[in-house]
């Protein structure tokens, strides 16, 4: 019986620790996407861009510690749904060192250490490699046809 009490106490206790510390620095994050004009090639299931300072405009958008990858993909009830992520490597820490979108659109791989991390669900879990953490991710408003990316 106490072995049992120990297991849920201990149960209760680890579930309530929802805060998560990523490896990757909080760096500030803010992008307007339009829909309907210079991103609308993001509608289409699988689609994704990579927004780094280098095109985005640097006086009102941020792009995060190695920037932004945008990515259209599935929830979780099987509906599209935009999820945004942060484009450096968990592994390496440094903002140089980027994931880059496999063919297929459904998988990020770092270059360097070889992790790789599942897009199309929209959580970027690792599935390969010596990755132990997810992708860093922003949280995406959608308001009609314009997406709000902040962290």
């Amino acid at each position: 019986m106490k072995r049992i009490f120990f297991s849920l106490l201990t149960l209760v206790l680890l579930s309530c620790n929802s805060t998560f510390d990523s490896s990757v620095p909080d760096w500030p994050v803010y992008l307007e996407l339009d829909l309907t004009y210079e991103d609308r090639a993001l509608k289409a299931i699988q689609a994704y861009k990579i927004y780094t300072p280098a095109n985005v405009n640097q006086a009102t958008e941020k792009t995060g510690f190695g920037g932004v990858l945008v990515y259209h993909g599935l929830s979780s009830t099987g509906t599209d749904a935009y999820y945004a992520f942060d484009v450096a490597c968990p592994v390496e820490h440094q903002a140089n060192v980027r994931v880059e979108v496999d063919a297929d659109a459904i998988y990020a791989i770092c270059p360097k250490c070889g992790s790789k991390y599942e897009l199309l669900n929209g959580i970027g879990n690792p599935v390969e490699g010596p990755a132990t953490e997810t992708l860093k991710q922003y949280y995406v408003d959608q308001q009609g046809e314009k997406l709000y990316i902040r962290y």
